[in-house]
């Protein structure tokens, strides 16, 4: 399957995709006190990974993913108006509870080089039809070639199977607060999707 690089000129395609994608995601709706919609989160968040070159969709607007190299490190804005959107986006609630997230985040975040896959979604209407396993593979099958780990974040329990099925294995669950859901922070040796 080939797919299309999210620059700055098409990632509000994008953004849309991994709203729809990510409209029941348990962790962050509980950060932004269950928003109306997650374009406002994505607008924020994705514009920071597309830069990097690893972020990509379906040219048919069904799925995307993004993604940090190894050794890249991100620089998120930091401005009244970006303080305005979250603001916007969950109240004085959610941005206490975004940096809640980010301080926990970044604290078991290993150390060592890898790949880090910070979204990846298919939308509702789309799932079931191998695209979840397509886009991830885009970048495992790099990790491989390069013999290099990868990591992520998994926030819902259902999805838990998807990635061990890609070589993932759970290195620890977190909750960013008691009232928080779950986190599964996963880990993939290279090779870790061979049969």
């Amino acid at each position: 399957m080939i797919f299309e690089p999210v620059t700055t000129d098409n990632q509000q395609r994008a953004i849309e995709i991994l709203a729809d994608a990510f409209h029941d995601d348990p962790v962050i709706n509980w950060s932004f006190n269950q928003p109306a919609s997650l374009v406002p989160f994505f607008e924020f968040t994705l514009p920071v990974f597309v830069p990097h070159g690893h972020s990509y969709m379906d040219p048919e607007g069904r799925g995307a993913a993004a993604w940090l190299g190894p050794q890249e490190t991100l620089k998120w804005p930091k401005s009244p108006r970006q303080a305005m959107r979250i603001l916007r986006l969950g109240g004085l609630g959610g941005i206490y509870r975004m940096m809640l997230s980010g301080y926990h985040t970044e604290r078991h975040h290993p150390q060592m080089p890898h790949y880090y896959l910070f979204a990846i979604g298919v939308t509702p209407a789309n799932k079931g039809l191998g695209l979840g396993s397509a886009l991830i593979s885009h970048v495992l099958r790099t990790c491989d070639d390069e013999n290099m780990p990868a990591y992520l974040e998994n926030s819902k329990e259902e999805n838990l199977r998807f990635y061990e099925g890609h070589g993932f294995t759970v290195q620890k669950e977190i909750r960013f607060a008691k009232s928080a859901p779950p986190l599964w922070l996963m880990w993939r040796e290279p090779g870790g999707g061979r049969r």
